[in-house]
């Protein structure tokens, strides 16, 4: 059960980080994620939209400090490239931010 939890939290990270990109493309403003290692959650910002989640418990960053990311229209693109470490319960998880139009992953470490 941790696991699906574990999980479905990393899925709806993508789908925010997505979403987030595309308003940055579709509004032609930039659009932010904030990633707080203090208090294991992020959040987001678009001029439609403020979104806050909250890892589930077992999840936390490595990092215990804020990161944030700017996604710039007119592509999408992020402000930085970094890997993220995020520790689940048993396994760890890399969020990786890569260079070029925003592209990033999420793998199992």
């Amino acid at each position: 059960m941790t696991h699906l939890l574990e999980k479905q939290s990393l899925d709806q990270l993508k789908i925010d980080i997505m979403y987030l990109q595309a308003e940055a493309i579709t509004t032609n403003q930039e659009s932010t994620l904030l990633l707080d290692g203090n208090q294991d959650s992020y959040s987001g910002k678009s001029t439609k939209t403020e979104l806050s989640r909250k890892f589930t418990p077992t999840l936390h960053f490595q990092e215990k400090s804020e990161q944030l990311f700017r996604f710039s229209p007119p592509f999408g693109n992020i402000s930085k490239f970094k890997t993220i470490i995020i520790q689940g319960h048993n396994k760890k998880y890399a969020l990786i931010f890569q260079i070029g139009k925003g592209r990033f992953r999420i793998d199992e470490i």
